[in-house]
């Protein structure tokens, strides 16, 4: 019993923390670590600078590239059969499964940042890579994976703020969601399966209340149009004819709206 209380409270005090470093996290202001007030990065100085194109690039299931304007790569979950010799800066890994750590997919020596150790037990993550800032605060996958830990990945870049649910298999708790209020770009899990099922997507994403969802997390086209369809007139849906989606806060939208990206590899298509 002793034990089980250490470890609840243990959990309790990481994500505390976690939201203490998140709260300032994608606002215009300094990005402080914890209470202590050291500086962690200057994310901006009043204005975005004129840089490149951010974007965010789907290489299917949930890999991504993250591409900042001065062209800092992140690439999201990396799997062997969607992410062969990408290049990138940094690799982040929200769970163990094969699906999405196979960080020897990628070329080259990015930094990896594992979510979650080898004992299945959430890994904080506080960094910057070049101009992206990284934090990461803890979940579960779904109770057919016997709720073992899960990584949600907020990275900022600019004056935007993206998360990755990874493999998450729940609603959000309070405290995540108040980590959660600011993000712009939400990529959240759809395949319904050993995750969330679509009506816990949607309460997801009423929770966030982002300008931007992206769909991950399935292999198969038919499951964004089953998806779309029992979304409805709740939100936009956007059918994008390209994987990747350049982002500006100047034109996002006012409101939620669904973008489905074009699915690269698509093992099997009805379209």
């Amino acid at each position: 019993m002793r034990r089980r209380y250490f470890i609840a409270l243990l959990a309790g005090w990481g994500l505390l923390l976690a939201r203490r470093a998140a709260d300032a996290f994608c606002n215009p202001a300094l990005v402080r670590l914890f209470d202590a007030g050291r500086d962690l990065v200057q994310i901006r100085s009043g204005r975005t600078p004129k840089l490149g194109n951010y974007f965010v690039e789907w290489f299917g299931h949930s890999s991504f590239l993250i591409q900042s304007g001065s062209q800092t790569k992140i690439v999201t979950d990396p799997n062997l059969n969607v992410t062969p010799g990408i290049g990138a800066d940094a690799v982040t890994v929200s769970n163990d499964h094969i699906t999405h750590n196979n960080v020897g997919a990628l070329s080259g020596e990015p930094v990896i940042l594992r979510g979650i150790t080898l004992r299945q037990t959430w890994n904080p993550i506080r960094t910057t890579v070049k101009d992206i800032t990284i934090v990461n605060i803890p979940s579960q996958r779904g109770a057919a994976w016997g709720a073992i830990a899960n990584s949600i990945f907020i990275y900022e870049m600019g004056s935007l703020c993206l998360a990755h649910l990874g493999n998450m298999g729940h609603l959000l708790t309070p405290e995540q969601e108040k980590v959660l209020n600011r993000v712009d770009v939400l990529m959240i899990p759809i395949d319904a399966m050993t995750n969330l099922g679509f009506e816990d997507v949607l309460r997801v994403i009423e929770q966030v209340r982002p300008p931007i969802v992206i769909p991950m997390h399935y292999d198969a086209t038919r499951q964004a149009d089953l998806f779309a369809g029992f979304v409805g007139d709740r939100y936009p849906v956007r059918r994008l004819k390209d994987s990747q989606l350049v982002l500006d806060r100047a034109t996002l939208p006012a409101s939620t709206e669904i973008f489905i990206l074009k699915h690269p590899r698509s093992f099997f298509s009805w379209e």
